[in-house]
């Protein structure tokens, strides 16, 4: 435990050093910070996301809200699970301006009629179908049960972090891993 402005932190975690500086205007803290995360950052929220180019608009928006706020960070958790917990933040605004955004698609007129912006009239990638295929997958979870499998497997957080990062218990955590889990042996067997 430290202390800050007469308030307990609940753990000495010593990226939040990192935070302080960076809150005093250290640009070399800025620096470290985005070295130590920016592909974390950028690879949890590519395979959230599914586009390469918007993860890497994400990532960027993670720092800038960084430092735009670290002055008022308070820890109630480890400093990589406020990164996380911004970085799942906004993808998920991503993926809702998506959906408005298809939504309104399938309703735009042309001299046919009215036409369906599906994902089988986008150009397929030459040689990531197994990437496709795996992202596909993933896209049918739902979007806690993705969340916390790629801060899992791809960044190796804890449970107790990645309870953190998205507000639930570890028992939560480990059942919604669980599950992803499950569906997604289930989802490639049926595929193979």
């Amino acid at each position: 435990m430290i202390e800050n402005e007469g308030r307990t932190l609940p753990m000495a975690d010593p990226e939040y050093a990192l935070i302080r500086a960076i809150a005093e205007g250290d640009h070399q803290a800025f620096e470290r910070l985005v070295k130590r995360y920016q592909n974390p950052l950028c690879n949890f929220v590519y395979r959230y996301v599914g586009d390469r180019g918007t993860a890497e608009d994400i990532t960027q928006e993670v720092f800038m809200r960084v430092y735009r706020s670290a002055s008022r960070f308070f820890p109630k958790a480890r400093v990589s699970s406020w990164l996380f917990k911004i970085a799942l933040n906004l993808s998920l605004n991503e993926l809702k301006r998506r959906q408005r955004q298809r939504l309104d698609e399938m309703v735009v007129h042309d001299e046919q009629g009215y036409r369906s912006a599906d994902a089988a009239s986008l150009p397929a990638t030459p040689g990531h179908a197994s990437e496709e295929e795996i992202m596909a997958t993933l896209d049918k979870l739902s979007g806690k049960q993705r969340a916390a499998l790629l801060l899992r497997v791809n960044e190796g957080l804890s449970y107790r972090e990645i309870g953190e990062t998205l507000g639930l218990s570890v028992q939560s955590v480990e059942a919604l891993i669980f599950r992803a889990r499950r569906q997604l042996r289930a989802s490639m067997r049926r595929k193979g």
